[in-house]
């Protein structure tokens, strides 16, 4: 009996193969099609993947967005082939006509792709179930034609690709969500991406009064084909903080940065070098200081007292516990900085390297490596308290390099309750994430802006966030996660809107006493 079953397993399982083989050829063959719209033209292709998403990609400008908008084993793609200038401006500026017409026009365009998708599937399983009894037939016995068989063998075959076909079509539809593109993902080459990031927060602001998610939708994809790479970013009102950890002295990586955020504000969450010698302050730190404007930085436990005070000789803004560090290693005596509109504090590493030889091969690197080390890391958890509860005035931004002691004093705020909006920047860990405690306590990680250092090129891409401030102060509007090959310059991006409902359901995002949406 057992053997019995496990055949019709078997058997029901080689169906399954035969039959969804079938429906992805055809749908192979039904290529895509051209429609006009009145914003343009375009092409529509439905292809088959792990995980449905829309992907709207514009060849010209090398460059293009993606966002997880249904649930199901679908992609759809979009590609622009001709655009109407007049009516793609109209668009991008909230023209109620010009976008009832595109959304009647993209809905239309995308019932006959996923028609003609269907069609082609279902001719492919129709061949599939041909294929199958053709193939019970030459597994017969010789001499015999198992007719029944045959037939058995076509029929099962082409009723278990009509259900993957229908699960498949029920599932994108009834799931299918415009708002997802509330939370995209991002993807161009080296300075384009900085372009697109810039274009699509312009777009956001534009487009929260239109009641259809559609047309908000269309007036977005309008104004970034409109841009079509020619913003000139250093004219926004409002220039994205840039966030970077975890540098490692890897001066590959310089180029990368510079081309993607020269003349932005930009925040070093420590470890700007991989041991802090000399040789390291020789090589890159007079460059590092000049990668944005400015450049604020904190050490971590790969930094030491002499790289930083070489950062700060070279223009750097470098914080410490008791202010601003200078060049000959005193501090100004002001522990909360204001940088443009807002008040930065930051605290050096507590494994930061004050001897007079960085390249000790003894050299203490972390907390574990100590006797002492649980101990001396709760003295370090109680300390961060501390010091924030003894500023001066209460900051916009923190900056601490060790992410389980920036998460620890977001817990430790958190648990007093409602408090205006402050922005906590981290590293140490090499992971993007962002962390959200309640509405007001944001903690970022970065990654790492040094791809793990020389020797990591390759293993690991350059993490970077940048955060949309409106009038320059907490909280923040939009954060974009960016990795880049430091190599080729390919970049893409997956933004996180904390105010969002949605943003708990992005993959790096932790809500810490917020539920997620339902």
């Amino acid at each position: 009996m057992k053997r019995a079953a496990a055949k019709w397993i078997g058997i029901t399982a080689l169906w399954l193969a035969i039959a969804t083989l079938g429906a992805l050829t055809g749908l192979r063959l039904a290529g895509p099609i051209d429609r006009d719209t009145a914003i343009g033209s375009i092409r529509l292709r439905i292809q088959a993947t792990w995980h449905g998403e829309v992907d709207a990609y514009v060849p010209l400008a090398d460059w293009g967005i993606r966002a997880n908008a249904f649930s199901g084993p679908l992609t759809v793609r979009v590609e622009p082939r001709g655009i109407d200038r007049q009516a793609i401006l109209r668009a991008a500026a909230g023209d109620r006509d010009v976008l009832d017409r595109a959304e009647a026009d993209a809905r239309d365009a995308a019932t006959t792709a996923v028609t003609r998708a269907v069609i082609f599937s279902g001719l492919g399983v129709l061949a599939a179930g041909v294929f199958a009894a053709l193939l019970r037939a030459a597994l017969a016995r010789k001499g015999s034609v198992p007719v029944r068989g045959m037939a058995l063998w076509a029929a099962a075959t082409i009723a278990l690709g009509a259900l993957v076909i229908t699960v498949a079509v029920l599932r994108a539809t009834s799931t299918f969500d415009t708002n997802a593109f509330a939370q995209p993902k991002f993807y161009a080459r080296g300075a384009e991406l900085s372009q697109l990031l810039q274009v699509s927060e312009k777009v956001e602001e534009t487009s929260k009064g239109y009641t259809s998610s559609v047309q908000r939708t269309l007036a977005g994809y309008a104004a970034l084909l409109s841009a079509a790479g020619n913003i000139d970013v250093n004219e926004a009102d409002e220039p994205p903080v840039v966030l970077i950890s975890d540098f490692h002295g890897n001066t590959l990586a310089l180029d990368a940065l510079e081309r993607l955020f020269a003349n932005r504000p930009v925040f070093f969450a420590g470890d700007v070098g991989h041991a802090g010698t000399t040789a390291e302050a020789n090589l890159f730190a007079r460059r590092l200081a000049t990668v944005g404007k400015p450049v604020v930085a904190v050490s971590g436990n790969h930094d030491s007292r002499l790289i930083m005070r070489r950062l700060a000789g070279e223009g750097a803004i470098v914080l410490t516990d008791t202010g601003r560090l200078r060049e000959d290693g005193t501090t100004d005596g002001k522990p909360v900085q204001r940088i443009g509109d807002m008040t930065v504090a930051g605290r050096q590493g507590p494994l930061e390297y004050r001897g007079p030889n960085p390249g000790d091969p003894k050299r203490i690197f972390s907390f574990s490596e100590l006797p002492d080390g649980d101990t001396r890391y709760a003295q370090a958890q109680t300390g961060i308290v501390s010091w924030f509860d003894g500023l001066p005035e209460r900051p916009d931004v923190v900056m601490t390099h060790e992410n389980g002691l920036a998460q620890h004093l977001a817990q430790a705020l958190a648990s007093r309750g409602d408090q205006p909006p402050i922005l906590i920047l981290t590293g140490h860990d090499h992971r993007q994430h962002v962390d959200l405690y309640g509405d007001d306590i944001t903690v970022v990680d970065a990654g790492t802006g040094g791809a793990g250092g020389v020797f990591g090129v390759g293993t690991q891409s350059v993490g970077v966030a940048t955060l949309q401030l409106p009038n320059g102060r907490p909280p923040a509007r939009a954060i974009d996660l960016i990795d880049v090959d430091p190599v080729n310059g390919n970049a893409q991006a997956d933004r996180v809107v904390p105010a969002s409902k949605a943003a708990c359901e992005v993959e790096r995002v932790q809500c810490h006493g917020r539920e997620p949406a339902q």
